[in-house]
């Protein structure tokens, strides 16, 4: 299929509201003027062709991100991330920090910082203000085992002495 040289390519949209016909002249109106059209001009296929390619720039333009809202949605979304590590580096730190000092419950929210170190004085502080021990109270009700080599729990507490047991073992 050739094409006469002579004759302009067409300048019609592919899709003008499903209306086939006259295209605009290719010639550039001048400023101010509406374009001329070769043939016949039909007002209202020419306001269905408005309306379609306005409606498509819309849906173009929706479409399209520029790279600047982009990397700005994405610095926040960064930001965002960079927080919320930030958050449970700390609440880490806490719960380490009041772990180590053996502090109970109740007065865990006494302990406050915003950085490890801060964490660590502060939980160091609670439990000394408050007269936290260091050891865990023994379970009430729960004896306590005296483990002593070569005796049982219920012998009374006396020194190993290796002599005596070596003479009464030859017996003497």
């Amino acid at each position: 299929m050739s094409e006469n040289p002579t004759t302009a390519p067409s300048t019609e949209p592919a899709d003008n509201g499903g209306m086939a016909g006259e295209a605009p002249s290719t010639t550039p109106p001048s400023s101010g003027q509406a374009p001329q059209w070769e043939g016949n001009f039909d007002p209202e296929r020419a306001a269905r062709l408005v309306e379609n390619l306005r409606r498509d720039l819309a849906e173009a333009r929706a479409k399209a991100k520029t790279p600047a809202s982009e990397v700005a949605e994405l610095k926040s979304q960064l930001d965002a991330i960079k927080g919320e590590l930030t958050q449970s580096r700390l609440d880490a730190a806490k719960a380490d920090a009041i772990a180590t000092a053996r502090i109970p419950a109740h007065l865990a929210a006494y302990v406050t910082g915003s950085t490890p170190d801060e964490i660590k004085a502060s939980a160091e502080k609670v439990a000394a203000d408050f007269g936290v021990s260091a050891e865990p109270d023994p379970i009430p009700g729960r004896p306590r085992p005296r483990l002593t080599p070569g005796h049982t729990t219920g012998d009374s507490a006396h020194s190993f002495d290796p002599a005596a047991v070596a003479r009464a073992a030859r017996g003497h």
